[in-house]
């Protein structure tokens, strides 16, 4: 039997997806991170500084000189205020970035070596199956709309996220409404479970990253890019949330990735 002939987009998405992983800034990297808003101390596990925001809603550290944090490459010795896109460097030859405004932030710390000393070296995927690939639409849901949702915490814990719209995808003859989180402003995320879960994927189920695009946009939906959740790459820093009720597919989706490849696994 001929093999599907695989699109040159889907050779560049894996191509940008192994660069999200594993390249200089790549989720495999982070070391810590850390949601940063009101007046309350936060810190870093393991990190010297103390972060906080201002009554002006902006981000600060407080660090000694020979806690070795760094702000824009300057040294901090006291409170200095974060902008948002500033690099940081901490000790140890971490580094990192904070993102945010308006008294919200996140604070991500970075180890450039952690995927090399890990032995990560891939990802495991399911063939390519052009019939895997559906056009769907977003449909509204009701205004300001967030689903409890479970958290991959230790011990578990749940979360409200923003749903904004279902995604409503038609797969081998039945129509499915599946809900999509908006966990980060501006990502649109189907989680979903199906029945290869536990045995050829990962038991708490993949991702479907989707476009931001208004109710009743046309969306094309490629299972070939069903992905797994970061969570596989650090799963004390990224507690990443669970399937919402209703977001299993009952059949076996043997597509898209199945898991992570360690240099040990191939051994």
């Amino acid at each position: 039997m001929t093999a599907p002939r695989i699109p040159a987009d889907y050779d560049a998405w894996r191509e940008g997806r192994w660069e999200e992983i594993a390249g200089v800034n790549g989720k495999g990297t982070v070391t810590a991170k850390a949601k940063i808003s009101g007046h309350d101390a936060h810190t870093l596990d393991g990190l010297p500084g103390i972060w906080t925001t201002t009554e002006t809603g902006a981000l600060t550290v407080t660090a000694k000189a020979a806690d070795g944090v760094r702000v824009n490459g300057e040294t901090v010795d006291g409170t200095a205020e974060v902008p948002s896109g500033a690099k940081l460097d901490f000790p140890g030859g971490l580094n990192g970035f904070a993102g945010g405004a308006d008294g919200f932030y996140g604070v991500i710390v970075m180890d450039r070596t952690r995927v090399e000393h890990s032995g990560l070296s891939g990802i495991d995927r399911f063939p390519y199956d052009p019939t895997w690939v559906f056009e769907g639409h977003y449909r509204a849901a009701e205004t300001g709309r967030r689903i409890e949702v479970e958290r991959l915490t230790a011990p578990r814990s749940t979360e409200a996220i923003l749903a904004p719209v279902d995604l409503v995808v038609t797969t081998h003859g039945t129509e499915y409404v599946l809900a999509v989180l908006e966990e980060s402003p501006g990502q649109r995320l189907v989680i979903f479970t199906d029945e290869t879960n536990g045995d050829s994927t990962p038991q708490i189920g993949r991702w479907l990253v989707l476009p931001l695009l208004e109710p009743g946009s046309a969306v094309t939906v490629d299972f070939n890019k069903a992905t797994l959740s970061h969570h596989h790459l650090n799963h004390e820093v990224f507690v990443c949330p669970l399937s919402p009720f209703g977001n299993h597919l009952p059949m076996r989706v043997e597509v898209g990735e199945r898991a992570l490849i360690h240099a040990a696994d191939q051994g």
